[in-house]
């Protein structure tokens, strides 16, 4: 991916949404990882985010978009799932408030630390 990456892997989603891999090839697990460090990758600092000890909430993240994606592609019947930016529906969990919904795990790996103001 890039010197910072990658957050998710084909495995450990596997493992979240508990497909086999003779249901599931690794291709489109990988595809989806990839994509979601494509998501959040651009949002992090520069330094090294691979280390899922040292950055655990970046990888959660990451494993949480993914899911997302996997599940606006194969949920039963097609129907919509979700309204995003704007109450405009949308046959998929993606726009704005794919990263919104995982911004707050990405704080202390952002650029300017994840600063709270009261």
């Amino acid at each position: 991916m890039t010197a910072r990456g990658p957050l998710a892997s084909p495995t450990a989603l596997r493992r979240v949404i508990d497909v086999s891999v003779a249901a599931v090839p690794d291709e489109e697990l990988d595809r989806l990882c990839i994509a979601a460090d494509r998501v959040l990758l651009p949002l992090l600092t520069d330094e090294d985010h691979s280390d899922p000890a040292l950055h655990a909430n970046c990888h959660e993240a990451a494993l949480t978009v993914a899911v997302q994606l996997w599940q606006s592609r194969h949920a039963p019947g097609g129907q919509m799932l979700g309204t995003d930016f704007g109450a405009i529906p949308t046959p998929h969990l993606g726009g704005p408030g794919l990263v919104s919904r995982v911004r707050g795990m990405l704080g202390p790996c952002e650029p300017f630390g994840g600063a709270v103001f009261a």
